[in-house]
């Protein structure tokens, strides 16, 4: 039996219970063996409170309440039959409302099982008024019940795999997330789910999955450790931790970082995410400074609700509800935000769909603004649960899924291209090494868009190897900056550094008088010496440069193209690199390690007269000029 279906049941046979009205029988007896039987209904004893109702009907056959309760409770013991054979005796004696009640809790029924003709046939035998539901669950019941039954004939060809050995090899794995390069975090609970909840992890090596191993003796307790999310780069894992002496309510978030081969002791987040109340079911972004996740806490629009947090200077900012366009007054959970930060998949139970949990779809269209979710279809989503998932850059869904033997295993499938993003997602590789020694490097890798200005990821590179890794979308606007302390700010289109391969080899060059830095992108309009509205995205990259190397000082070098006279693009250049030489000082610069200088067209590095080319010509060189000690 389903437990979505019943809870529902039990919280409607105890608002029916309390609701104070004077039961439909004079039987004293009936009454005693029938409010018996209610209590052991609500701790969940359906067997000894079904014997008490039978005792009560053969006292008064007639008796509504009872008849009503015995069919609910054959519900709950998954015996259909004999709750069908129930309704069948009795219908003609219950109240018309009472059989509308028992019509509608086996339309219930029959569609959490899959049996959608079968609920489509009670549901619309239902005649009237029905006994003490709610109105808002009784709509999504008979929406749901028509929109499964007409959907399924829709039904997508879709082929389920479970993970190979030596994945699965415990009785509980599920909550599964993965990087780019393929490693699979996922949680486990031996003993047939008695044990305690840990993190694991194995990683696809083209052929096969390695042996599972625990995550961390950092991270793993004898507490429950959980429903985790890794970020893409691998670098950054936040997961569930319950009941843990520094905790804020029952579970909470908590995260671990990694470097080299080792990660941190975990933190608790801040109270900007962690309430009194349940917390769990993360999601991060690829970069690790978004932040989805699942709430109980009161204020959210009922039930289970997903919300968001990002972090910013090292802090998360307090945690915003998606809104009513992702959450409903039901519960929604699991989500899980694709790399390109804008497509949300998620959970739910408060929309029609096929029974249970099913799986949407959802695009960001402005900051914390959504588009109507999107249900992804059969055989994806049946009448059972469908929670947990995530997706790998070339288009695997993994997830986890109940056996008859009591069993949580992991499973794949390749998700329908339609339902993936339009634009596809790379996997990218980079490599940072010092241009002189060639070591490896671990520095702050920043993309951003200078289109849109904005960034849109920040991650490193390790220092064992120098590597990084990204997912991205293919984007010519797109750049890509390293900085380290004690080298020159890099910069690169990241559609230009990476080759066919998705590899690149970054060399940064050590601080040296006479090195420089080149700013091309269209930072003044033609015969303007204002600033472009694109420039401060390119600006700011040079003054974190800057800040970051307080012992070097820069000449701002300013140059045009050809189009005018050389006293005209003399002072026309001057007047640009002083615009330049004034936006640093106002991001706190020192001033005495600024000099600014126009050179005109006298050393262009583009020749030609084609527009593109004479863009390339108007730019800002940062030409080091010395370094203190």
């Amino acid at each position: 039996m389903r437990s979505w279906l019943l809870s529902i049941l039990t919280i409607l046979s105890i608002s029916f219970s309390l609701s104070g009205q004077e039961l439909h029988t004079r039987s004293k007896k009936a009454i005693e063996f029938y409010e018996q039987a209610r209590d052991l209904d609500h701790v969940g004893n359906w067997y000894n409170s079904y014997d008490l109702l039978k005792q009560a009907l053969a006292k008064d056959g007639g008796f509504d309440e009872a008849v009503l309760l015995a069919h609910q409770i054959l519900i709950k013991r998954g015996d259909w039959p004999s709750a069908d054979s129930l309704y069948a005796k009795h219908q003609s004696r219950v109240e018309k409302d009472f059989r509308n009640r028992m019509l509608l809790d086996g339309a219930f029924y029959n569609y959490s099982e899959g049996n959608y003709d079968k609920a489509f046939e009670l549901k619309a035998s239902i005649d009237g008024t029905v006994k003490e539901v709610d109105q808002r669950l009784f709509e999504l019941v008979k929406s749901s019940i028509d929109y499964a039954r007409e959907k399924k004939e829709e039904a997508r060809q879709v082929d389920f795999e479970e993970l190979e050995a030596p994945v699965n090899d415990q009785s509980q794995q599920y909550f599964p997330s993965i990087t780019s390069n393929d490693m699979l975090v996922y949680t486990v609970r031996g003993k047939i789910g008695r044990g305690d909840e840990n993190i694991f992890f194995s990683q696809w090596d083209g052929t096969a999955w390695t042996k599972p191993e625990s995550i961390s003796a950092t991270i793993n307790t004898d507490r429950n450790e959980g429903t985790a999310s890794i970020s893409a780069d691998g670098r950054t894992i936040v997961f569930t931790g319950c009941n843990k002496p520094n905790g804020v309510g029952s579970c909470d978030l908590y995260i671990s970082y990694r470097e080299a081969d080792a990660w941190s002791r975990p933190q608790l987040l801040s109270e900007a995410i962690n309430t009194l109340y349940w917390e769990s079911q993360p999601s991060l972004s690829q970069d690790g400074r978004q932040l989805y996740f699942v709430s109980k806490r009161p204020d959210g629009l009922g039930g289970q609700d997903i919300w968001w947090s990002e972090l910013i200077g090292g802090e998360w900012t307090p945690a915003i509800n998606l809104g009513s366009t992702v959450n409903t007054s039901f519960d929604d959970c699991s989500p899980y935000i694709h790399p390109n930060a804008k497509t949300l998949f998620f959970a739910s139970r408060g929309r029609p769909g096929f029974g249970g949990y099913d799986l949407y779809r959802t695009e960001q269209t402005a900051r914390m603004e959504w588009m109507e979710p999107l249900n992804l279809g059969y055989p994806i989503n049946t009448h059972g649960n469908q929670v947990g998932y995530t997706i790998s850059a070339d288009g695997w869904a993994y997830y986890s899924e109940n056996n008859s033997e009591r069993q949580t295993k992991l499973f794949r499938f390749k998700m329908p291209p339609d339902l993936l993003p339009e634009a596809p997602v790379f996997a990218l590789t980079g490599y940072i090494s010092d241009a002189d020694n060639k070591e490896p490097l671990s520095a702050e890798v920043n993309i951003s868009d200078l289109m849109s200005d904005s960034t849109l990821l920040i991650t490193r590179s390790e220092k064992r190897n120098g590597q990084f890794k990204l997912l991205m979308e293919a984007n010519d606007a797109a750049y890509l900056y390293i900085k380290k302390k004690g080298y020159l700010l890099y910069k690169a289109n990241l559609d230009e550094l990476f080759d066919s391969t998705g590899v690149a080899e970054i060399p940064l060059v050590p601080l040296k008088i006479g090195e420089r830095i080149v700013l091309t992108d269209i930072l003044f309009e033609f015969n303007s010496a204002a600033l472009d509205s694109k420039a401060t995205k390119e600006l700011d990259q040079a003054v974190s440069f800057l800040l970051t190397n307080p012992e070097v000082k820069i000449e701002i070098a300013g140059h045009t193209d050809s189009q005018g006279n050389d006293d005209y693009n003399i002072k026309l250049s001057n007047s640009r690199a002083a615009s330049v030489y004034r936006y640093f000082l106002e991001k706190s610069v020192p001033k005495e390690n600024l000099v600014f200088k126009g050179y005109g067209e006298s050393q262009p590095i583009a020749v030609g007269t084609d527009a593109s080319l004479a863009a390339l010509n108007r730019r800002i060189e940062l030409i080091i000029t010395a370094i203190s000690k």
